[in-house]
């Protein structure tokens, strides 16, 4: 190989922040990647793909898990047990959502809701290829301040005493995520869902007949519903 090729193999790519250029490698690290196209495209390529079927674990978590994960398709939830076997769903992961990302999350359970499509990462080298693209690394970080303004989110609709108002809110998260027009399918059960909000499953229950005998929302398939998006609104902000 000339001098010439040999130092153009060693150069650091544009926009490269690995600290030693000669550890870049094309195959395995993103230093040129400039587009959300070139970066979805290079993450398919980094991922694991992966199939889990409905109620399925996909990690127990704990200590030694290194695993993150972004969903494909389907929903996940992430749940913490407690010594008398009663659980809280932390949160649900709808597709384009990332999990497993910071240590908190490695030490819950992580189970498919429905059938689920996932991509399987490291999650130590999934930092590193972060920190070695601009672009990625913000990505990552955008990722991390989503999931965090969520669970501030959880937390507000769990502080709610009106029972009314907490499944409200989460038909209104849920919607946001999964929803296309006035329409959302429902893939979690009363169980999930009561598990979620904080409310014992019947509270779920007379809650859901509640919106429904205020026409806030409607029935027009199995798991799907139809929303009254304003009647919700006015709901959850005290009018209704």
């Amino acid at each position: 190989m000339s001098p010439e090729l040999n130092n153009t193999a060693l150069a650091e790519p544009v926009g490269c922040l690995c600290p030693d250029p000669r550890a870049w490698r094309l195959e395995d690290l993103p230093c040129t990647l400039e587009t959300e196209d070139e970066s979805r495209s290079f993450l398919i390529r980094q991922g694991g793909r992966r199939t889990v079927g409905p109620n399925e674990a996909i990690f127990a978590g704990g200590p030694t898990e290194s695993r993150c994960f972004r969903v494909l398709e389907g929903v996940v939830r992430l749940v913490t047990f407690f010594p008398d076997g009663a659980r809280q769903i932390v949160r649900f992961a709808f597709p384009g959502a990332y999990f497993g990302l910071t240590h908190a999350e490695r030490f819950l359970t992580a189970e498919a809701v429905s059938p689920v499509v996932l991509l399987e990462f490291d999650a130590g080298k999934l930092q590193r290829l972060g920190e070695c693209n601009p672009l990625l690394g913000r990505q990552l970080a955008n990722v991390l301040r989503a999931s965090a303004s969520e669970a501030l989110d959880h937390v507000g609709l769990l502080g709610r005493k009106d029972a009314r108002k907490r499944l409200a809110l989460f038909l209104r998260f849920l919607h946001q995520n999964i929803g296309l027009g006035d329409i959302v399918t429902v893939p979690m059960s009363r169980s999930d869902i009561a598990d979620f909000v904080g409310l014992k499953i019947e509270t779920v229950s007379r809650a859901f007949g509640y919106l429904r005998r205020r026409h806030l929302i409607e029935d027009v398939g199995r798991g799907v519903l139809r929303l009254d998006l304003a009647g919700l609104d006015l709901l959850i902000d005290g009018e209704g």
